[in-house]
């Protein structure tokens, strides 16, 4: 059931004046947890929700929890906390706490955001005198200045640290192009990784090979702890929409009136992504005369400007793009569609193994799914779908066709084989558990 909402409903909030009194009271034995993570987001926002979800789950358990995340979102490039040129401002998710800080905007992967990075971690030492002693203080990448502050935070308040890597930089960025494998930025994160690793008394990793990347480092193997992503717990009851995502069904429950089938793609618009290659196959099945195939590519990102011109300068009528929704309306947006794409340009890192949140959702929403990319992935692992090499549209506008074209049988089977997958091995409620042996028990 959905229901139409005017505006989306807000967590609770409090001043920042008030914030030394938010989290004086806990039961003994529990413990105050803060997450520190540049870009967390709850589920009313786009952006990345796992920090979330893995709180949620830590309160459902007794513990006091509070993220410390940017107001400026890095999924739609603009701020999107009430932070309303206060230094900082405090809302209430469902029991989990979001300390939001002012940071400095930025519009590209430029210098600018390399300076909102250091932006962050500057504010967070400027604001965390002002709430009650952290248990635990877990300092989460994707970069590293945000875990360097989380390391001098609990090094100030006599707190554990725990070091979460998400993302594998410097290794990342060299791959990309944007570092050199010997250059002095590189050498300094290198430094600043095994510094980390060293002082954290455990290290929590998404990859499923980031053991064997960080024993090579010389991170003793008992303690790393290897907590993937996973797709959030469906929320019981009504489902309430944003405007947003209501406006995009209604364009996409057109086009299925039309007996245009549709796959989609949910996420961030940058290099590493390849939507581009998207864009090709979309031209790919024009030519062919598939004509009753659609592509709709949800989300933001520095590339998406230039993507959306040239499907324009194309004349390219079957792809849909459209902005980012809340993380909690994504269900409901892949409901509707026929197939759902996830596209990776190569990469080293991928050697350690891949856990993109989207692909959780996608195989928890019981449809086929594609996976373009050359890496081992979740949905190759899951047989839920078909994997395809990266820069070959020919080959993605053939496996969207097939995948277009399944029976309904066929589309259950493969949509079962998913769910049964993050069952198994991406269960919220376990792996909550698993990050908890890696806190709780280090304090």
């Amino acid at each position: 059931m959905m229901q139409r909402r005017g505006t989306p409903p807000s967590p609770k909030r409090t001043s920042g004046a008030g914030a030394r009194g938010v989290a004086d009271a806990r039961d003994s034995g529990n413990r105050r947890i803060w997450i520190l993570n540049h870009y967390a987001t709850p589920p009313n926002r786009p952006g990345l929700t796992r920090h979330y979800d893995f709180g949620a789950q830590f309160v459902d358990r007794g513990h006091d929890v509070t993220i410390f995340a940017s107001g400026f979102s890095h999924a739609t490039l603009r701020d999107e906390a009430p932070t309303s040129g206060r230094r900082m401002a405090i809302e209430d998710a469902a029991g989990v706490r979001f300390v939001w800080l002012r940071t400095l905007a930025y519009t590209s992967n430029s210098p600018r955001r390399v300076l909102n990075m250091l932006d962050y971690a500057r504010r967070m030492l400027q604001v965390q005198h002002r709430f009650p002693k952290p248990d635990v203080v877990v300092g989460s990448s994707v970069h590293y200045a945000a875990a360097f502050a989380a390391y001098l935070i609990s090094r100030l308040r006599r707190a554990t640290f725990v070091f979460e890597v998400r993302d594998l930089w410097p290794q990342t960025l060299i791959d990309a192009g944007a570092l050199r494998q010997r250059g002095i930025p590189a050498r300094l994160l290198r430094v600043l990784e095994r510094f980390l690793c060293r002082k954290a008394t455990a290290v929590v990793c998404v990859l499923p090979g980031a053991e064997a990347y960080f024993t090579a480092q010389g991170v003793p193997p008992e303690k790393i702890v290897y907590v993937p992503n996973a797709p959030p717990a469906r929320p019981r009851g009504a489902t309430v929409l944003a405007e947003e995502t209501l406006a995009l069904l209604g364009q996409l429950n057109a086009l299925r009136e039309r007996g245009v089938r549709m796959a989609g793609y949910t996420g961030a618009h940058g290099r590493a992504n390849g939507i581009e290659t998207l864009i090709d196959a979309a031209e790919a099945l024009r030519r062919r005369g598939v004509d009753d195939l659609a592509l709709v590519l949800i989300g933001a990102g520095p590339t998406k400007p230039a993507c959306v011109e040239l499907a324009r300068a194309r004349g390219l009528d079957n792809v849909l793009f459209a902005d980012p929704v809340p993380r909690a309306d994504i269900p409901a947006v892949l409901d509707v569609l026929d197939v759902t794409i996830c596209t990776l340009r190569p990469s080293l890192v991928h050697q350690y193994g891949i856990s993109m949140n989207k692909i959780f959702s996608y195989l928890s929403s019981g449809r086929p799914a594609l996976f373009v990319g050359v890496a081992a992935n979740p949905i190759q692992a899951a047989g839920a779908g078909l994997s395809v090499p990266p820069d070959d549209p020919e080959r993605v506008a053939d496996a969207l066709v097939q995948l277009a074209s399944l029976s309904p049988g066929e589309c259950r089977e493969l949509g079962e084989r998913g769910q049964r997958y993050v069952r198994e091995h991406h269960d919220i409620e376990r792996l909550a558990e698993r990050f908890l042996s890696a806190v709780v028990p280090a304090t």
